[in-house]
């Protein structure tokens, strides 16, 4: 109970004293005809009554909320999965740190605060006895929720949560859930981030290349990653290793702590087929299951079919020609142009000129189905009319052909229906010479470090430069750059991309944008680094017809829509037509452990804006792995697309924390980030009154308590027995 008074402060106290002795006193004064003990009665009476009417001035009751608050609860999730056990924050591990802090919040919270634990759900009470972080998962976003759905038991609403963990997690949970329910029911995730970055020390392997193209009578090579995350110096030694288990290749590489380094391992012949790239588990290494990886070999049995149609004829264009013609996987054709009116070509299968008047550029589709590949030298003007370029873009567009302007700009002045292909917009020639660098565009596209040395090989800076070299005044959308050209200037370097290719519809078109190639064949000091023009010319060729959507002597396509996805996600795979009389009905084979799955039928898709015609089909992986996926015409066999499915990540894969993830999970809930040593700065704003609290007491009203019989009664009782008294003694 306590008391409003009606009236300003003092006034009532001090009616409360002055009432009940001027009551007395009048009481005393009107029963002078009394004896002495009546009017100590009726004066003691008068001042009760008095007293009482003095103690309603104080106006006595108490304040009432407009309804009772339901009690709420603080839950407090402590992380017991295994990455908690390191020991980055000195001697102490994050487990450590994280207990005493759910203690201390648990001790200044009492029965308003309750701790559990979590690994891959919802765990049970954090301060129970024994508890050690040895739980083999981390779901922080799937624990959060198994609070708002019940499956605690609390049996009260949520005030708040507060997450102790290092934000590590493996059940990859979307956050949004968590904070869309912890928003709805006006819950904010307080976070208390724990631990740093700590790679653990892992050797780390995979295949630059998944499906590795095997040419005839070249040798194979297949790109390897390495990275060394925390083992100080070791000596691994890499190894390709055939499905019986026989080793095909291998080499020792030294790397120290944080290296990383792309090798090769390569093969004068290799068989088409699955093999395995392994590496030996190191001594004191956390995780060995990234140790190997698989690759699967293609035998390309079809020959590649090449056009070249040389304008203003160069030897080196002759000579390249002839190389081409020598490699066994090449079918080369060559038209060199030397006037208006004489022409003389080359054909597949022989080395002696013919003579023409007549130019025999494809100029019909039928022609150009004759080729994979069409190669354009300078002065393709003299050979190209409206009709031919629109055969030309209809061959790269529609059917997946391979166009490479082998020495820039291909025309001079302008040529419009042909600039439409090309990847970029010409500018004007530079003068000087400009040294070849690869980039990581083209390392990463497996034209450099498996078909070509790796980018950063030195063997580049050790090559003759080149000259001819165009300014590229635009590069046009989707574009890119597979190697720069380098020019020393004063102070400064001139950069400017001189290979860069581009996808056009189906089909691809690249542009070396330089001449003078025939020095890395000529040259001594060139001649001493290896034989680079021939494997230049030869591998960039092939892997142009290859970087198109349809493979040489192929007329299905296969592209999937990931090659590296989670395990529990679906892939779509595409089959493409380059067109015929005969329309295919595609499917696909999956193979999985050297076992054939079940045949997967694929729907035909919408034709595109050209009528081109395509399949789709959905894969869905049961189980983590390497498949190997194979379109098929009926029976005839077509392309193959490697799809690597990754396994869920483990506790002991990355024990780095996360911190950003926690983060978000405060800021979007309107809730803070804590350090450990904060607990008694965090459980004095938890148990603080809420905003809620504070507004339902703003709300709250007066409940008087003097309109009670209790008080009353007593009172009316008091004054009636004073006035029947009077009365009967003839005092009234």
């Amino acid at each position: 109970m306590t008391f409003a008074p009606a009236i300003p402060e003092p006034w009532p106290w001090i009616a409360l004293v002055v009432l009940p002795l001027a009551g007395g006193w009048l009481a005393w004064r009107s029963g002078v005809t009394l004896s002495t003990g009546r009017r100590c009665v009726f004066m003691a009476l008068r001042g009760l009554a008095f007293a009482a009417l003095a103690l309603l001035l104080l106006n006595p009751g108490e304040w009432k909320q407009p309804e009772q608050q339901e009690e709420k609860l603080h839950a407090v999730l402590l992380d017991r999965s295994a990455s908690m056990a390191v020991r980055d924050a000195g001697d102490a591990t994050r487990w450590s740190d994280g207990l005493a802090m759910a203690q201390a919040l648990a001790k200044s919270g009492g029965d308003q605060l309750k701790a559990f634990t979590f690994s891959d759900t919802l765990e049970s009470d954090a301060l129970k006895t024994g508890l050690k972080p040895d739980g083999q998962a981390s779901a922080i976003v799937h624990s959060g929720n198994a609070l708002f759905s019940g499956a605690s038991g609390l049996g009260r609403k949520l005030a708040s949560i507060t997450i102790i963990s290092d934000g590590h997690q493996t059940r990859e949970d979307p956050a949004a859930e968590l904070i869309l329910r912890a928003r709805a029911a006006h819950v904010p995730l307080h976070v208390v981030p724990l631990g740093g970055d700590w790679g653990g020390r892992d050797l780390i392997l995979h295949a630059t290349r998944r499906l590795v193209m095997a040419l005839p009578g070249k040798p194979v090579a297949v790109g390897v990653s390495l990275e060394n995350r925390g083992l100080g110096l070791i000596k691994p030694r890499v190894q390709l290793v055939d499905a019986n288990g026989k080793t095909q290749a291998e080499r020792d590489v030294e790397m120290d702590s944080g290296a990383r380094k792309n090798i090769t391992l390569e093969m004068p012949k290799l068989a088409g087929g699955d093999y395995r790239v392994i590496v030996a588990p190191q001594q004191g290494e956390d995780i060995t299951r990234n140790n190997e990886d698989r690759v699967r070999v293609q035998e390309l049995t079809s020959r590649t079919r090449v056009f070249i149609a040389e304008g203003a004829p160069y030897w080196d264009s002759k000579f390249l020609a002839q190389l081409l013609r020598e490699q066994g996987f090449m079918d080369v054709r060559a038209i060199y142009r030397l006037n208006d009116e004489r022409y003389f070509r080359v054909d597949a299968g022989t080395s002696e000129p013919v003579v023409s008047g007549d130019s025999t550029f494809p100029e019909t589709a039928e022609d150009f189905a004759k080729i994979d590949l069409l190669v354009l030298g300078k002065g393709a003007e003299g050979f190209l009319d409206a009709k031919r370029i629109e055969a030309m873009k209809s061959f790269v567009r529609d059917r997946g052909g391979a166009l490479l302007l082998a020495r820039g700009k291909s025309y001079a002045d302008r040529l419009a229906e042909l600039e439409v292909l090309e990847p970029v917009e010409w500018g004007t020639t530079m003068t000087g010479d400009f040294r070849f660098e690869p980039g990581s565009v083209g390392e990463a596209a497996g034209l450099f470090g498996q078909a070509l040395p790796e980018a950063q090989d030195p063997l580049w800076r050790q090559l003759p430069p080149l000259s001819d070299v165009v300014t590229i005044a635009k590069l046009k959308p989707f574009t890119q750059v597979m190697a720069m050209g380098v020019k020393p200037a004063v102070g400064r370097e001139e950069r400017v991309p001189l290979l860069a290719t581009r996808h056009f519809g189906r089909g691809v078109v690249v542009a070396l944008n330089a001449d003078g190639l025939w020095k890395w064949d000529f040259d001594p000091q060139a001649r001493k680094l290896g034989n680079m023009y021939e494997e230049f010319w030869t591998q960039l060729l092939q892997w142009t017809a290859s970087y198109a959507e349809f493979l040489p002597g192929q007329e299905l396509s296969l592209r999937l829509g990931e090659s590296n996805v989670k395990l529990g996600r679906g892939v779509r795979a595409s089959i493409g037509w380059r067109g015929g009389k005969d329309v295919p009905q595609p499917k696909l084979r999956v193979f999985y452990e050297g076992k054939q799955l079940p045949d997967v039928s694929a729907s035909e898709a919408e034709s595109d804006a050209e009528g081109r015609r395509s399949w789709a089909a959905l894969l869905q992986p049961e189980n983590p792995g390497t498949y190997r996926v194979q379109a098929f015409n009926g029976d005839k066999a077509g392309p193959e697309a490697v799809l690597n499915v990754l396994a869920p990540p483990t506790e002991q894969e990355s024990l780095s924390a996360d911190p950003a993830f926690l983060n978000e999970l405060a800021e979007a809930t309107g809730g803070k980030a804590w350090k450990p040593a904060q607990a008694s700065e965090l459980a004095k704003l938890l148990l603080a009154p809420s905003l809620d609290q504070v507004q339902e007491r703003a709300q709250a009203f007066w409940h008087p308590l003097w309109p009670q019989s209790w008080l009353l009664i007593p009172l009316i009782l008091l004054l009636a027995v004073e006035w029947w008294s009077r009365r009967r003694l003839g005092l009234l």
